[in-house]
């Protein structure tokens, strides 16, 4: 039986990469709404996670180093969640340094594309708000846009500059699904695809099980009960594990609600540590 006094967000996000908040904030919040399990899950980067380790700790919460790797599979983008991985390996660190380039090299082409419409803003300009050591993406660009007077809000920055199909749409770096889970599986960690139900067909499922994925992000604020239910059953199925989290990001998101939400029960946690021979 689930015990669900003891419950564990998978999914989050700080200010190290998208989220609007310090390490230091999330896992406060975190253990406001009850949660005894976190793992922080920045989009291509671990640099929160020394931080969290300590952190973690004064507030007796239980840390799982995680991240969420973007990649893309032809026209569509697939994020890849890591847990329990080794945040200090080198080689690990070297790809990440690798995927945080990439991401640099398409907020310039972004920015080019801006500038070509009358919008005059600049690189330098985005990482000086973000922070030099932060993953750069596109939530950063849409931030300074609101800032500057070109947007509202940051959903209309998407909508009208850099969603899919606007004028400064570009696509992400090309770094490959297989890629990511072996990555993660080197680190010492196991991956599960994330929120599914926003891109993924069974058959693109069935691939990357092939590749060696562990799991599927089963609960998740976009999954309807039925889709949780849908997931849930075809992880049973192919033998996967589940994990689920509010993907907390914060601030402009709207999303604070979410945390204490969208959670799984340690349960869950443990069937993750016995798959990697950690004791529970």
């Amino acid at each position: 039986m689930t015990d669900y006094s003891l419950t564990a967000d998978l999914h989050t996000h700080t200010n190290f990469s998208d989220g609007a908040y310090s390490v230091e904030e999330v896992v406060a919040k975190v253990a406001a709404a009850g949660i005894t399990t976190l793992s922080i899950t920045d989009h291509d980067t671990v640099e929160g996670l020394h931080r969290a380790v300590t952190i973690c700790r004064e507030y007796s919460v239980d840390l799982i180093p995680g991240i969420e790797i973007t990649t893309a599979l032809g026209n569509v983008q697939l994020h890849i969640l890591g847990y329990f991985i080794d945040f200090s390996d080198a080689n690990f660190q070297r790809q990440l340094t690798a995927l945080r380039e990439g991401r640099l090299k398409r907020a310039q082409r972004i920015i080019t594309k801006l500038n070509k419409i009358k919008i005059p803003i600049n690189l330098d300009r985005v990482v000086e708000r973000a922070g030099e050591k932060k993953s750069i993406g596109r939530p950063h660009i849409a931030d300074l846009l609101v800032l500057e007077g070109y947007a509202n809000n940051y959903q209309e920055a998407f909508d009208k500059y850099l969603g899919i199909g606007r004028p400064a749409y570009e696509r992400n770096h090309p770094f490959s699904p297989d890629s990511a889970i072996n990555m993660i599986s080197t680190a010492g960690g196991l991956s599960f695809l994330a929120h599914p139900s926003h891109y993924i067909s069974e058959g693109v499922l069935m691939k990357l099980i092939k590749s060696g994925l562990n799991g599927i992000e089963v609960i998740h604020p976009s999954h309807s009960e039925h889709e949780m239910d849908k997931w849930r059953k075809l992880a049973s199925n192919n033998s996967l594990l589940i994990s689920g989290g509010s993907d907390f990001h914060g601030g402009k998101r709207s999303d604070e609600d979410n945390l204490g939400k969208f959670f799984v029960g340690v349960d869950v946690v443990n069937t993750m540590k016995k798959k990697l021979n950690i004791a529970a």
